[in-house]
């Protein structure tokens, strides 16, 4: 096959209009712009391009799968991953599609995001296993840099700073990061920040986590999440703050992850971002939020969150009318308001303009958002319609392509909402089937959701669609005529009329069968059509449209139908063959293969041919074998000869079965047996499943499948291939293939929604194979053209179908329904008028299947064949009827004894058993039910007494009191484990050792001196100052340990660990040992797991001693109750014959008491009726009839009570209270004869009874007194008895109350012990986690020591070399002169000019206006990469007018000028080279001083966290050292006050009662002798200062005199005095002076206010000089500026004519300037002597003037 040619793609490229390749399909996957019109996506395994006029081309990815795809529109190139093991990057130019770039070593098992720069970088993302993120130099295909993402953290979006390729932005569902590219020359580096959100007190993880969703939702910090608790019940003084994750005991990632998994608020989920010019960040969110991020502060906000859903209220209000609107309700009312909003799903895709963001999202809706104001605003809505999963700008901003998963593209110009027009539309979806119309022009698609779609073969352009509105799930086209039958769901074929490829009509619908219609083939000739069902039927339908699509038969196939294939041979006859599985697994591949052949013959008298009217045909009539295949085969393909093609299913190969003929074949019952066995086997696929196809000529042979390979062979050379991969495997790979009717073109769809059009390139040897294909269907085609005319013009004829209402089948339901409930009134009529009904003929229901029609036309045929039996058979039934009904009457009469029951009269036996049989199927299903919740129940019952009885050695029970509700219980104890006791006992031994080594260490080292109270007490107040406690107090207030040192009950509690067992109260009960440890020396671990194990122990032993006590009382409670029974009988004897009413007092254990009755449940406590079985009531009934058996025996002849009844009466015992009873037998004559008749003898035998019967009486009374007393007593007994056990019991309670105390504090210990033991498994924790965390940052500062050591000799090497650059530069300035030696001075003066001289920088221009008016926002801040390209361009330019022949001097040779231009343009690449040196250095200057801050930072973090260590070392220390005490303290001993609920002794310290008393005593002496010196000093400090006081007045008396004696002595008499003594009127002569003085003042006043406006107008004089002398100053400057550039001209035209010009002037000229100078010289030394002179005149002057000096007496 590979002889023939290659395989390739068909449609016409975009540039170069030749024949190339085509594919279509858009599955809304990234689509951007390459060029200014031309945007590109991936389109399967190739990258699709597509100009806006519509121009398209495909360019085929060359290397093994496909995966992640960016485009660069303004370098025009791309990037296309791999999708293999260790992927490669290729990167392409468009529109050559020259390959720039293989990019290797990025990721190992796949990529996932490729994405460019605005400059010459490419960045890619792997995926598992790495993750890595590397950056790409796609120009030189070198790896710069690669940052280690998370694996949990999948990033969401990433992008490149447009203005700044150093920065790259990650979004992830957790974090938004942000990465900083660090270059030091040829390294680079990524440096990542976590962008913060909220408040900066927050703690870190805080921050860096994203917002809430909701703008409600309130942030729950780890302090708010605890459960605040009282000070007062904290377990230990000392408390030592860990984090969360110390506690739970989690180091490394989950102690780093806790605060994240524990964090229950819905957040914000980032899907999309953009940059802004600024550097800042717009970020979209799956829910509709959009949030910014500051650039330089790393400070993200959300600045919109969309508008709640309005929630329907479930108040009455709803139902009443009331609502309650809010701004949101009423904004979502109109759709355009809605359209206003953004909700969820609606910035999916982002993308910043001049104007604004654009959003969209899977809304369909793109808005254009203010986003720099205040408040969010939606300025411009504009609907697309559909979910849009892309957004792309051109290079210019001025369009905008959006597309989306349904398969569209639109195009897009911002700002005019109208613009919005559709590119291309291809409805994504996975394509079902592929088929060629005649002609071979057109090919025809069918997708799954019903849409048929034509294409053009060479061009591959979309023509027409149309949909059928139900999921398809096969195709066909006929080769006979212009249509396609197209079957779905519910057993429908869709016949559409393709003559008009551009406007298809569908003409027919025709429902053959119910189910799917799984497979359509149409046989060679286009005759007729091979239909599958579901259930395995294949049906035979006539393909011609004369013949309306009419089914013709079918034929049944056993299991599920996997491939149909048939082959006409040369006499018509159409040969089928068909795989099925009967295994029930679909992927298990195909055991059955059935073959059948349909000829001419059959069809001429298929009546014949067929079972009956349902046209299912007999096997004979068409040759039908089905035989077993030994291989499972996926696909078949039957030629000539009866060979058929498959693959096989185990080791994916191709195999060539050979049917056999008829007459080889065994008879039926063998052929079961035999097994269908390959001829002979071919290479094939990697993967499992497929399909066969053969070729219209059937000479070459296609098998596809799962592995995305397309294999081509001819069938004389099956080991030859030709192999395409058009898809990928990992999505199923190639689903249909179809070839088209010459065999040039194979089209081929997958599960990606792509349909791909490949053409042959063929070899000078494949040409006359081509041929052969072509003449072979040219030759069909001349074969049928007559057909086709006539049934072309038939079905162009037809009307196009329109669905109908009432074939719909929503409407056969209640049809059917009413038409059965008329038959059924009918048939009820019939019966009650005593008629022969007959049911009618059947009618086919609306929207009936062929094969249910066909039924109904058997049946009516049936119905006519045997119409007489029928009749026959109504009118027997009728007779029946009326015989049972007379019969029924009869029964009515009889007698209620004789009459029978209705059902009996049932003559459908198997109806009433099978409704027997029902009902009691479901009697067996409750009762099993009821038997299985019976034994869960008793399981659980099991269960709770196997856990709270039968383990228990000791049975939980109380003991009630008799006269009251007291109630004591016992202790429930279980077995002990045998490690428990084990541990126990090596617990015991190893302290037994610890105590006999103390105590020998203790006599051998130690002093043998008894310590004496003031070294205890001294002991006791270190040990307070060292652990923070004190010692409680004895019985008596003494100390807290005894004379020999031992401790005392307040600190060892209620057990006494080192004291005897008579001292201690818990001792008492049975739980003292010498074992235990001082809780003063609970240090170590070990210490504490011992003393927890003996201090179970002990409890143990405490509840044994109590549960010994309370067993002798239980057994005393059952003695008491045994004892009053005994005494309630002789009570209720005494009652009994005394013939009182009175309650006897009978006590009985409760159940309380005696638990096991709980276990058992007794016949009365059942109140519903127990259930017997049968076997159990035979049982029950054979008992009780022994019973009344025995019973009657006994009340036979007893000759033992008929003996004691006749000698003793009975009894054989005679009582005294029984003859107490009997009555004195009365004489007869007392009541036959009056006392007047009676003898003598009869008065005696009167007198005698009389007497005898007072004394019957008074024995009688004297009886019933005795037996009153008794009864007295007994009670009296009885509640003594009861009383005194009522006490014992009252004792016992007391003592458990004890006992519980005991318990109680001992499990307190156990608890803190406990409790102290989880802290220092939550320290060790943290201390792991500390070392951990040490070790990594010094592993990362060791690595960042080695990068800065590394950095500092790559940034020393590199100065080296820039200063090379620099010195070589300077020597290039210096060698100057050098180089031009051969030219005059005056020449290389004028060419160092020249040489010096630079174009002026390069101002960056824009070509299409100001960048204000420009759509892109980027347009003021280009890339550097453009900037640098331009500023190279225009240097470029410049040096070259520079180097223009033009622009050389005069007088200056051509070759020189060529030379200094030479020499000047190294000189420019010499500065150049410096520049770009010096930017390198800078670069690498800041990297090595980034590098020593981060080193600087980790030394920070590394000192952090050993200070974090030594301090948790301390709070360990302090822990082990500062130990909890549990002390018991007597009432009065306390003296801290009462809180409010709970004494507070947080704050509060222990200390002996004897140290307070001697204090006190020592501050009382103290205070008395302090009082008495007190008023000792008082009264001696008084005299003191009473003689310091005389001493001092007498001073005072003596200073005043001696100052008066001064005053008198040196008092002098002046004139001012002498004129206040003579002067008549001195007051007169003050105030005129002050007169005089003030008019001075105001004069003087006059005068500076006169001065001061002189100085005023002077001063606005001097400034309005000034304004002008500026004024004339710049007028002056521009005159200068014009001089200079005048002096400048002449002076180079000078320059340019001095050798023309004559030197005569010029010595004149300087002999002025020199004798000009000389003046200019002598004037100014004149004037220095001239002022020399004048001031010597002045220093003259002054001397001449006198001098008055004021001489001081």
């Amino acid at each position: 096959m590979d002889q023939i040619g290659t395989l390739e793609l068909s449609t016409e490229n975009i540039i170069t209009k030749k024949r190339a390749r085509w594919a279509q399909g858009y599955n809304g996957k990234k689509a951007c712009y390459i060029d200014k019109d031309v945007i590109c996506y991936l389109c399967g395994n190739n990258v699709k391009f597509i100009a806006e006029d519509g121009a398209e081309t495909v360019f085929n990815f060359p290397g093994e799968g496909v995966g992640p795809f960016d485009a660069h529109s303004l370098s025009h190139c791309f990037a296309v991953a791999e999708q293999c093991l260790n992927p490669k990057i290729y990167v392409f130019v468009y529109p050559t599609f020259r390959q720039t770039s293989v990019l290797q070593g990025g990721a190992k098992l796949e990529y996932t995001k490729l994405f460019f720069s605005s400059s010459d970088y490419l960045c890619s993302l792997s995926g598992i296993p790495e993750f890595d993120l590397t950056l790409w130099n796609y120009n030189t295909g070198s790896k710069l840099c690669t940052y280690a993402l998370s694996r949990e953290n999948i990033p969401t979006s990433l992008s490149f700073n447009p203005g700044n390729w150093r920065q790259i932005c990650i979004t992830s569902e957790k974090h938004v990061t942000l990465l900083n590219i660090e270059q030091s020359n040829t390294l680079f580096v990524m440096q990542p920040t976590i962008i913060q959100f909220g408040e900066r007190h927050w703690p870190y993880d805080r921050r860096v986590r994203l917002p809430p969703a909701d703008r409600d939702a309130e942030e729950i910090t780890e302090n708010e999440r605890d459960i605040p608790t009282r000070a007062s019940t904290r377990m230990t003084r000392y408390t030592i703050d860990v984090p969360k994750a110390a506690k739970a005991g989690l180091v490394g990632e989950l102690a780093e992850k806790l605060d994240e998994i524990q964090d229950e608020t819905e957040r914000v989920k980032p899907v999309s971002q953009v940059w802004t010019p600024i550097g800042d960040l717009y970020i979209g969110c799956a829910g509709g939020q959009i949030i910014k991020i500051d650039g330089e502060s790393h400070q993200g906000k959300v600045i919109y969150y969309p508008p709640k859903k309005a929630r329907v209220p479930d108040s009455r209000m709803s139902s009443a009318g009331i609502h309650r609107e809010s701004m949101v309700d009423i904004q979502m009312t109109a759709d355009d308001d809605l359209d206003k909003l953004m909700v969820e799903e609606s910035v999916d895709c982002i993308g910043l303009h001049k104007r604004g963001l654009y959003c969209a999202g899977r809304d369909g809706v793109l808005r254009l958002v203010d986003v720099k104001s205040r408040d969010v605003s939606v300025l411009e809505v504009c609907k697309i319609g559909v979910p849009v999963t892309s957004m792309a700008f051109s290079a210019s901003y001025r369009h905008m392509v959006l597309g989306s998963e349904a398969g569209s593209l639109h195009l897009y110009e911002p700002g005019t909402p109208e613009s919005l027009r559709l590119l291309k539309n291809l409805h994504y979806g996975v394509f079902v089937a592929i088929s060629c119309l005649p002609g071979n022009e057109h090919c025809v698609t069918c997708r799954e959701n019903g849409e048929i779609q034509v294409w053009t073969i060479d061009k591959g352009q979309l023509v027409s669609s149309i949909s059928v509105d139900m999921p398809a799930f096969s195709m066909a086209c006929s080769p006979m005529l212009n249509v396609c039958a197209v079957g779905t769901a519910g057993g429908y074929i869709y016949y559409l009329d393709m003559n008009d490829v551009e406007n298809p009509r569908l003409v027919e619908r025709v429902r053959v069968y119910e189910g799917t219609v799984t497979h359509l083939v149409y046989q060679e000739t286009g005759m007729y059509l091979l239909s599958v069902s579901e259930d395995g039927h294949v049906f035979l339908i006539d393909g011609r449209a004369s013949k309306n699509f009419k089914p013709l038969a079918h034929t049944g196939m056993k299991g599920e139908v996997q491939s149909l294939s048939s082959y006409t041979d040369s006499t018509g006859a159409v040969h089928v063959v068909v795989t099925h599985n009967t295994s029930g697994n679909k992927r298990s591949g195909a055991t059955h293969m059935t073959t059948f052949s349909v000829t001419e013959e059959t069809m001429r008298d298929l009546r014949y041919n067929c079972h009956s009217l349902k046209y299912d045909f007999k096997d004979k009539s068409i040759s039908k074998v089905s035989l077993n295949m030994a291989i499972p085969s996926y696909g078949s393909a039957v030629t000539e000869g009866g060979t058929v093609y498959t693959l096989a299913q185990t080791n994916k190969k191709v195999h060539q079965h050979k049917l056999p003929r008829k007459e080889d074949l065994p008879p039926e019952k063998e052929l079961e047996k035999i097994r269908m066995e390959p001829d002979a086997e071919f290479p094939g696929h990697q993967l499992p499943g497929g399909q066969v196809l053969l070729s219209p000529h059937h000479k070459w042979l296609a098998t596809y499948g799962t592995d995305g390979t397309l294999m081509l062979r001819t069938i004389g050379q099956m080991d030859k291939t030709v192999s395409v991969t058009p898809h990928d495997y990992r999505i199923g790979g190639v689903k249909v293939v179809a070839f088209a009717e010459d065999s040039q073109n194979i089209f081929t769809t997958g599960y990606d929604g792509v349909l791909t059009c490949y053409t042959w390139n063929y070899t000078p040897t494949g040409l006359g194979k081509a041929k052969s294909a072509m003449e072979a269907a040219r030759a069909k085609k001349s074969k049928l053209m007559t057909s086709q005319m006539e049934e072309n013009e038939h079905i162009v004829g037809m009307q196009e179908w329109t669905p109908d209402r009432e074939s719909r089948p929503m409407s056969e339901r209640p049809v059917t329904t009413n038409r059965e409930a008329k038959e059924k009134m009918k048939r009820d009529e019939a019966l009650e008028r005593d008629e022969i009904y007959q049911t009618p003929t059947p009618t086919p229901e609306d929207n009936s299947t062929w094969l249910q029609n066909q039924e109904l036309e058997a049946f009516k045929e049936e119905d006519k064949q045997y119409a007489e039996i029928k009749k026959n058979l109504r009118v027997s039934i009728r007779d029946m009827r009326r015989t049972l009904q007379s019969m029924l009457h009869s029964n009515a009469t009889l007698p209620e004894l004789e009459r029978l029951n209705r059902h009996e009269f049932d003559l459908d036996i198997e109806e009433q058993m099978r409704l027997q049989g029902e009902a009691d199927q479901e009697v067996e299903r409750v009762r099993e039910e009821i038997e299985f919740e019976n034994l869960a129940k008793m399981y659980l019952r099991e269960m709770i007494k196997r856990e709270c009885w039968d383990e228990m050695v000791v049975k939980g029970r109380a003991v009630q009191a008799f006269n009251s509700n007291l109630e004591v219980s016992n202790f429930p104890m279980r077995e002990r484990h045998k490690q428990f006791l084990k541990m126990l006992e090596t617990v015991k031994k190893r302290r037994a050792i610890e105590i006999a080594e103390s105590k020998a260490r203790t006599e051998i080292l130690e002093l043998p001196q008894k310590a004496a109270p003031t070294t205890a007490l001294f002991l006791s107040m270190l040990q307070q100052q060292r652990y923070g406690y004190g010692y409680g107090f004895d019985e008596e207030g003494g100390e807290g340990e005894d004379d020999d040192g031992r401790e005392q009950p307040s600190t060892t509690g209620s057990l006494g660990y080192l004291i005897s067992v008579e001292d201690i109260l818990g001792a008492q009960y049975g739980g003292g040992s010498d074992l235990f440890y001082s809780q003063f020396e609970l240090h170590a671990r070990e210490q504490k797991v011992n003393q927890i194990v003996l201090l179970e122990d002990a409890i143990f032993r405490v509840k044994q001693v109590f549960n010994k006590e309370f067993d002798e009382l239980f057994i005393k409670k059952e003695q008491e109750i045994g004892k009053i029974a005994e005494k309630n009988k002789r009570i209720k004897k005494i009652i009994a014959d005394l013939e009182f009413v009175e309650d006897v007092i009978e006590p009985s254990l409760t159940i309380a008491e005696k638990p096991e009755m709980m276990l058992t449940v007794n016949d009365d406590e059942v109140k519903v009726e127990k259930f017997y079985t049968p076997e159990q009531r035979k049982i029950m009934e054979k008992k009780q009839k022994e019973e009344e058996e025995r019973r009657a025996r006994e009340r036979g002849d007893n000759a033992r009570e008929r003996a004691l009844n006749e000698m003793m009466g009975g009894v054989l015992e005679v009582k005294k209270e029984d003859e107490l009873k009997k009555d004195i037998p009365r004489p007869s004559f007392i009541t036959t004869k009056a006392e007047a008749e009676w003898s003598e003898d009869e008065q005696k035998i009167a007198k005698d009874y009389e007497r005898r019967v007072k004394e019957l009486q008074e024995e009688r009374e004297k009886y019933r007194k005795q037996l009153e007393t008794e009864l007295r007593k007994n009670q009296s007994i009885i509640q003594e008895g009861m009383a005194a056990f009522d006490e014992m019991l009252n004792t016992v309670f007391m003592k458990k109350i004890k006992v519980m105390m005991v318990i109680y504090q001992e499990e307190l210990k156990i608890l803190r012990l406990r409790y102290s033991l989880l802290i220092e498994e939550e320290l060790e924790t943290r201390e792991n986690e500390l070392n951990r965390l040490l070790e990594h940052k010094t592993a990362m500062k060791a690595k960042a020591a080695q990068t800065l050591m590394e950095t500092n000799k790559s940034v020393s090497a590199y100065r080296d070399t820039y200063d090379i650059y620099l010195a070589e530069d300077k020597v290039m300035d210096k060698q100057f002169k050098k180089e031009f030696q051969d030219v005059s001075a005056l020449q290389q003066d004028q060419l160092y000019r020249f040489f010096k001289k630079r174009p002026r920088a390069l101002k960056i221009t824009r070509a299409e206006g100001d960048a204000s008016t420009l759509p892109n926002p980027f347009a003021d801040r280009p890339s550097t990469a453009r900037q640098n390209a331009q500023a190279d361009q225009y240097m470029a330019n410049q040096m070259a007018d520079l180097d223009k022949l033009s622009n050389c001097p005069e007088g200056v040779e051509p070759l020189v000028w060529d030379r200094l231009c030479r020499y000047r343009m190294e000189k420019v690449k010499s500065e150049n080279k410096v520049k770009v040196s010096a930017q390198i250095l800078a670069e690498m200057t800041s990297f090595y001083q980034k590098r020593q801050e981060q080193e600087e930072q980790y030394k920070k973090d590394i000192d952090n966290i050993q200070d974090q260590l030594s301090r948790l070392r301390e709070d360990r220390n302090r822990f082990n050292l500062n130990l909890e005490v549990q002390l018991l303290l007597k009432q009065g001993q306390v003296e801290v006050d009462a809180g409010s609920f709970i004494q507070e002794y947080k704050d509060s310290a222990l200390i002996h009662r004897s140290v307070v008393e001697e204090l006190n005593n020592n501050i009382q002496q103290l205070g008395e002798s302090k009082i008495a010196s007190m008023v000792e000093s008082k009264d001696f400090r008084k005299g003191i200062i009473q003689l310091e006081w005389e001493h001092k007045k007498m001073l005072m008396q003596v200073e005043d005199l001696q100052n008066k004696m001064k005053d008198v002595q040196f008092i002098k008499v002046t004139r001012e005095i002498q004129l206040f003594l003579n002067a008549p009127d001195y007051e007169g002569r003050k105030q005129g002076e002050v007169g005089k003085l003030e008019q001075t003042i105001l004069q003087q006043k006059q005068i500076h206010e006169k001065n001061l406006s002189e100085r005023k107008k002077a001063l606005k004089e001097l400034e309005r000089t000034i304004k002008q002398k500026e004024n004339d100053n710049e007028q002056l400057l521009k005159q200068l500026e014009d001089l200079n550039v005048s002096v400048h001209e002449r002076k180079h035209i000078e320059q340019v004519n001095a050798d023309k010009q004559k030197d005569s002037g010029a010595e004149k000229r300087y002999q002025e300037i020199v004798q000009r100078r000389k003046l200019v010289d002598l004037a100014k030394a004149q004037a220095q002597e001239v002022a020399v002179l004048r001031a010597e005149v002045e220093r003259l002057r002054m001397r001449t003037f006198p001098a008055l000096v004021q001489v001081e007496h």
